[in-house]
């Protein structure tokens, strides 16, 4: 649980205060992988006690210092439909920032139920965040970060 943490402050720390570290980037984008191996592999069991709900951090304060700890992150594109082979598939436009400051959310819950409730219930609130919200954002942040590295080089 202590290691689970520790990987959850990882990445929620570049939305609640400013970090100075040049390795920034690449500091993140392990924490990503490291949590994505986690979620991949998981299979939690549901806890039956009904816990109390918990006060969601401030998604504007969130973005706010995401913008401050990474100025590098912007907007970016991603595609539509890639299962429509035969069609043209629609540009839509992503953005890093808030990919990140949804997924601080969301770690941040899972702390909070990992230190006030129990494993199962932070394990599997863990895997359902993932499956309906955050492995998008997560997968999409990751691509980001890795051009973003080839834009660099």
């Amino acid at each position: 649980m202590e290691a689970f943490l520790n990987l959850i402050q990882r990445i929620t720390q570049y939305g609640t205060e400013t970090i100075v570290d040049p390795d920034k980037p690449l500091a993140l984008k392990k924490a990503l992988v490291d949590l994505y191996a986690l979620y991949v592999n998981l299979e939690p069991s549901f806890d039956e006690r009904l816990y109390e709900e918990i006060e969601r951090l401030d998604y504007g304060l969130v973005y706010a210092h995401v913008k401050v700890n990474f100025p590098e992150l912007m907007e970016y594109h991603q595609i539509d439909e890639i299962f429509e082979f035969y069609k043209t598939p629609e540009i839509l436009t992503g953005d890093a920032i808030d990919d990140l400051s949804d997924l601080i959310i969301d770690l941040s819950e899972v702390a909070w139920r990992l230190q006030n409730t129990s494993l199962d219930d932070a394990l599997w609130y863990f895997n359902t965040l993932m499956r309906i919200h955050s492995e998008e954002h997560l997968l999409n942040l990751l691509g980001y970060l890795k051009a973003l590295e080839d834009n660099k080089n």
